[in-house]
């Protein structure tokens, strides 16, 4: 697994995550009951990864997404 972003914003990482799984990208959160703890979730936050094979295919779409 390679982390492709990290966010203090777990919506918006669900939400990105949503996306990815969308267009068949197998992304998957990390850390996300640790930012959940953490004061203002800046200590911990969440990280996006998705499998090494996907990570140019994420990585595309991920970009398309912040259009």
């Amino acid at each position: 697994m390679k982390t492709l972003c990290e966010f203090t914003d777990p919506i918006h990482a669900g939400i990105v995550q949503s996306f990815l799984r969308d267009n068949e990208v197998d992304a998957v959160l990390l850390d996300e009951a640790s930012s959940a703890w953490t004061a203002g979730r800046l200590l911990v936050p969440v990280r996006l990864a998705v499998p090494f094979e996907q990570e140019d295919a994420a990585q595309n779409l991920s970009k398309q997404f912040e259009e």
